[in-house]
């Protein structure tokens, strides 16, 4: 049976039902009450799950004060549990409302006898020390249990002071003395001194307590030579330096000088370490010279061979963070250039971790020569390295990584020049030919290189082509199920360049098919179907639909068959006709409103089949589009204008309206084709989770509702299509430069091709060439001929099955009524002060194709209707707010004047715009909507968040009635 990976259970744990917050904080707060100790800590650790699952203040802030009350009356063994809850909520401590009241519960225990009971309220002290930053009894306590004898309460105040240090100005200015103090004093003992220095790495709020914190440290290296002082000291200078970053050169210097002179490889090795995390933060604040001396470090390590392996594949860990530097680059790319000579000796090492290093960095230079256009040295050099590296990385599974990096930079080289692409296709093609088909390892290795050769085919087309003999015989000979999967996904990727399949290719698909599983085979029907092969994926989904248990995913296959079946319907080759074009789209239509009906009732509340619901009805629709447009097209003959029409044309000054009926017939396939082009923008719009791929096929698809909207629009007249189309250039699109992208490209070029001349373009052609004449309507038929053959194979995006990332928004719109479905009410002339909270949640991958960068929450007010008006009553008010998340919370209030004349009004520090019309005067029921939306990076608005609607009822008040 087939196993589409779906998780059928809810967010909650096993054993444990679904709840709403309310409910499982009372059983919590049951659990705390309890007499036994035991029940007091299962309800203590359950509470992080509770913050990550209801994370409202409000919830937030009750809970942390009962664990505050805990800890101020419980044992140590229930502080510690408490401790421990405080430090797995960082994220929610700024959502504590009575701070003050949280800190005096935990601080009376500061007051206790035991020493141990302070060390604990130390330590839960220093993890909320974001939140109090600067709370002087705190930090006077700290300073005081410095002093203490107890080694245990001693060990608590350097904690908190840490966490403190790097959370306070003050703090770490009113510390830095005493600190300093106790670090040079004799009686403090040396343990104690190794967990004091890194106290000194977050003394970066000013100038001069980071000059002084850097000269303690530039002392202790000196009067304390130890290997683990040196190391201690030289991190926290490091992090310190990184933080101030007018101390970069000058630690740089330090390390190097430690990792030439030093004598002591374990003090190397950590030098080697910090220069790693200070090349992150650039290559241009690195000293002049710096580069230098490391390079003729790792000659050096590099002529003594194995004896010192570890430090070289440092020092190129190094080197390599700093070639993603552009300086690097440029200042390092003549040939004969030190590092070009030590990278060239280095890509021969014997050690394949020391050889792919070395390659990366000669590619990141000849990558960055290719992007800026200036001359590449040694190329031929760095391509046969590759080459060598690849064959041989893949006779041996312990070099994984190093052979997908190899694969990497391969991909990247023929990203920026394509000339390479077949030399590179020819050894990865070669190498997975060659790989041993019977050994279980290598099946990984085989995995690679197929994703490697998907990558560099995606770049063109028939880029591949070569390697089809090869991999139909590797596919005949591997047994493993995996590499199968991935080579029939190369073989689609062929096809896909226009070409139809042969015999010997379908056999190979179909022997693969009958010696794999149910997921695998659904594998390669998800793959021909994002590849445009729709008949080979409706056979594998019909097979398919049989093998699962679960209704919805029976639905779910179903919806593929479907869909599939009206594509490759689309695609058969029949005489071409107007007749056989009507009934093929009328075939898919009548398959894809099936399809849209399986796609619904295969959505759950977990596995959401929006965008594939959505998707699918907009194919519809465009395909009803053209069907209704091919109609309107053939009435120029089967409905001849009507003996009036020319006096009609001349009294609404229209010149094509003497052309009767097909003129509106056309005009109304302008406005259907324009409504379809702004549904795909607004799918494109709802995708914020969506991958580049998809959302360029939604984008071409838009483009040929547009450019088929154009041509009827020059044809019927009436208000030009807002858009510009480019001349015969596929890149000029936009849609990318993949195989399938590139056919629609290729596609909206011949449509653009087939269109009809506009007016203008013809005032002194014929008559035939002008209006609504035959010929201008038979282009029109021609685009739709194009749109219904087997030239447009539709590539269904990886978005439609896959959502790598997983951004959603929950709100909570305050206030709510106190039974639920009943109206809020409002006194007449009063304002209703609305707060809106939300959450951010994302999935394993946050922020892999874009991330949020600001929610706009938007507010509107409809007044009821009034029944004796003849119109409607659209005095629709609209505010509008833009809220930066903290921590993936974010909260605003509105306050919404009802039933009065005056506008409303927004509560908040980041308004954005506020536009309201005002609001009719009276009592009545209104609707107030809530709807957030999600402002990436890049400042692109998507509309993808959810939507609150709330029923507010304004009354007028007894008293005012007895007045009136």
């Amino acid at each position: 049976m087939i196993n589409m990976r779906m998780n059928a259970f809810n967010d909650s744990s096993i054993g444990e039902s679904e709840q709403d917050p309310n409910t499982a904080l009372i059983e919590l707060d049951k659990g705390l009450r309890s007499a036994k100790i035991g029940e007091q800590c299962e309800a203590i650790v359950r509470y992080p799950k509770l913050f990550e699952k209801y994370p409202f203040p409000i919830l937030i802030n009750s809970s942390l004060l009962k664990l505050a009350d805990v800890f101020r009356v419980g044992s140590n063994f229930l502080r510690v549990w408490v401790l421990r809850v405080c430090q797995q909520s960082e994220k929610h401590l700024d959502k504590i409302l009575n701070v003050d009241e949280f800190v005096r519960r935990i601080y009376s225990v500061m007051h206790s006898n035991d020493p141990v009971a302070k060390a604990l309220t130390l330590r839960t002290l220093g993890s909320v020390a974001r939140i109090i930053p600067e709370r002087k009894h705190v930090h006077h306590s700290i300073r005081r249990s410095l002093d203490c004898h107890d080694l245990v309460q001693v060990e608590a105040a350097i904690y908190a002071a840490q966490m403190f240090a790097a959370q306070s100005k003050l703090f770490a200015i009113f510390m830095c003395t005493k600190i300093s103090d106790m670090i040079r004093g004799q009686a403090t003992p040396a343990t104690m001194k190794l967990q004091l220095i890194p106290i000194l790495q977050y003394m970066h709020h000013d100038i001069s307590t980071a000059s002084m914190a850097n000269e303690l440290c530039m002392e202790l290296l000196e009067s304390y030579p130890a290997a683990e002082f040196v190391r201690v000291t030289l991190s926290a200078s490091t992090t310190l330096a990184s933080a101030t970053l007018i101390n970069v050169p000058a630690q740089v210097t330090l390390l190097l000088q430690y990792l030439l002179e030093d004598p002591r490889s374990s003090i190397k090795t950590h030098a080697l370490q910090l220069l790693h995390s200070l090349a992150k933060k650039g290559a241009h604040l690195w000293p002049q010279g710096a580069l230098a001396q490391l390079i003729d470090s790792t000659t050096t390590l590099l002529q003594d061979g194995a004896r010192n392996i570890n430090l070289l594949i440092r020092s190129l860990n190094v080197i390599e963070v700093l070639s993603e530097s552009p300086v690097t680059c440029d200042a390092n790319m003549e040939e004969g250039n030190p590092l070009i000579a030590l990278c060239s000796k280095a890509c021969y090492s014997p050690n394949p971790i020391v050889a792919v290093k070395a390659v990366t960095i000669l590619a990141r230079i000849t990558c960055y020569c290719y992007e800026e256009g200036l001359p590449v040295n040694g190329i031929q050099d760095v391509v046969s390295c590759l080459e060598s590296l690849i064959m041989l990385l893949a006779l041996d599974d312990k070099y994984l990584y190093q052979l997908k990096v190899c694969l990497q930079l391969s991909v990247k080289i023929c990203q920026v020049q394509h000339n390479h692409c077949s030399i590179f296709v020819d050894a990865i093609g070669s190498t997975l030919v060659n790989t041993n088909t019977n050994n279980k390892k290598n099946d990984h290795q085989a995995v690679v290189l197929c994703e490697a050769l998907g990558a560099i085919g995606s770049l063109g087309e028939n880029i591949l082509l070569p390697l089809l003999p090869d991999i139909l015989v590797k596919l005949k000979k591997t047994p493993h199920t995996h590499t199968k999967v991935m080579l029939c996904t190369l073989l689609f990727q062929m096809v896909a360049g226009g070409y139809e399949w042969n015999a010997e290719c379908l056999d190979a698909i179909d022997s693969v098919i009958k010696s794999i599983d149910s997921w695998n085979r659904y594998r390669i029907a998800r793959g021909a179907t994002r590849y445009g092969h729709h008949k080979i994926a409706t056979h594998l989904f019909k097979i398919l639909k049989e093998a699962v248990a679960s209704e919805q995913l029976h639905f779910w296959l179903l919806g593929l068959e479907l869909m599939t079946s009206a594509e490759s319907y689309l695609l058969d080759d029949v005489e071409v006709d107007s007749n056989n074009t009507v009934k093929k789209l009328n075939g898919a239509i009548s398959r894809y409103a099936s399809a849209c009906a399986s796609f619904k009732a295969a959505s759950t509340p977990i596995r959401n089949l929006q965008f594939a619901s959505d998707y699918s009805k907009l194919r519809c629709e465009f395909l009803q589009a053209l069907v209704q447009l091919l109609h309107s097209c053939r009435s120029l003959c089967t409905a001849p204008p009507y003996a009036i029409a020319a006096h009609e044309a001349h009294t609404a000054k229209d010149e094509l309206q003497r052309y009767g009926r097909v003129t509106s017939q056309l005009r109304k396939s302008v406005l259907e084709l324009r409504t379809c082009a702004e549904n795909y923008q607004k799918l494109y719009q709802s995708a914020f989770d969506a991958d580049s791929g998809s959302l360029n096929n939604i984008k071409a698809l838009q483009e040929l509702c547009l450019l088929m909207a154009h041509s009827v629009q020059r044809v019927c007249g009436g208000p030009p299509v807002a858009t510009s189309f480019p001349s015969s250039d596929v890149a000029a699109f936009g849609f990318g430069d993949t195989v399938e992208m590139q056919q629609l490209a290729k596609c909206c070029i011949q449509i653009q091709a087939l269109a009809p001349a506009g007016d203008a373009d013809n005032e002194t052609s014929s008559r035939k060439t002008s209006g609504i004449s035959h010929l201008r309507v038979g282009n029109l038929i021609s685009q739709l001929t194009l749109l219904a053959s087997s030239k447009l194979r539709l590539p269904v995006p990886r978005y439609f099955f896959q959502t790598l990332q997983e951004t959603s928004v929950n709100l909570s719109v305050l206030p709510q009524p106190r039974v639920l479905g009943e109206p809020v009410s409002v006194p007449q002339g009063s304002q209703l002060a609305l707060k809106v909270e939300g959450v951010l949640t994302h999935g394993k991958r946050a922020s892999l194709f874009r991330s949020v960068a600001a929610i706009c929450i938007t507010i509107s007010t409809t007044p009821p209707s009034k029944a004796s008006s003849e119109k409607k009553d659209t005095n629709t008010s609209e505010l509008e707010q833009i809220v930066v998340p903290h921590r993936d919370f974010f909260t605003c209030e509105f306050l919404l004047s009802l039933g009065s004349q005056s506008n409303n009004s927004v509560c908040g520090s980041s308004v954005s715009s506020c536009s309201s019309s005002g609001s009719s005067g009276g009592g009545g029921q209104y609707q107030v909507t809530a709807s957030a939306n999600i402002l990436d990076e890049s400042g692109n608005i998507w509309r993808c968040g959810p939507r609150s609607v709330m029923q507010v009822r304004v009354h007028e008040e007894p008293s005012r009635k007895k007045l009136t």
